[in-house]
């Protein structure tokens, strides 16, 4: 039994060590890691299924600005988060495409969650999680401003409020 403590004792304290020095070490690589590494480039190219209607092609997209949401139904920012967009999406109206991309669920949670919840926008599944991996997603929510042109003007990793949503919608639409 001595043994078996004393082992775990020593693993436990490896483990501090290790945690101690990744808190503290500086790293070079996380400012340019995440979402805001893609402002300024195109929305890439992708094809989703919708929960209701045609499906998504990214491509389709360019002509008119948009926000494009990537979200989970279990993240509790992201839950937070989408009676804004909702607002939003509302308040736009025609100006501002508002569309919500979940990452990695069963179409069936995310149907019953918007339909619990009254989400009015498009909202699409990508069940491989293709479209966080090509946004450099760091965590959820995570949501991106693109122009009429297809290019991306901001991101914003978390989650945000609607004073936030307006004023970025609100340059995108400018063409800032």
């Amino acid at each position: 039994m001595g043994r078996v403590l004393r082992l775990l004792a020593g693993g436990l304290a490896v483990v501090a060590v290790v945690v101690l020095i990744a808190a503290f070490y500086p790293s070079t690589v996380a400012p340019e890691r995440g979402p805001l590494q893609v402002v300024g480039t195109r929305l890439p190219e992708v094809t989703l299924p919708a929960l209701q209607g045609p499906d998504l092609n990214t491509n389709l997209l360019v002509g008119r600005p948009v926000l494009v949401n990537v979200w989970a139904t279990w993240c509790g920012p992201c839950r937070r988060e989408m009676p804004a967009l909702t607002h939003l999406a509302r308040a736009m109206g025609p100006r501002l495409a508002v569309i919500a991309i979940d990452q990695g669920e069963d179409p069936k949670t995310v149907a019953a969650y918007v339909r619990r919840f009254g989400v009015t926008f498009p909202v699409y599944v990508d069940r491989d999680q293709r479209v966080g991996t090509m946004l450099h997603i760091v965590g959820l929510p995570s949501s991106f401003f693109v122009d009429a042109h297809g290019i991306i003007r901001d991101a914003v990793d978390g989650e945000m409020t609607y004073d936030t949503m307006i004023a970025k919608a609100s340059r995108v639409l400018a063409g800032r």
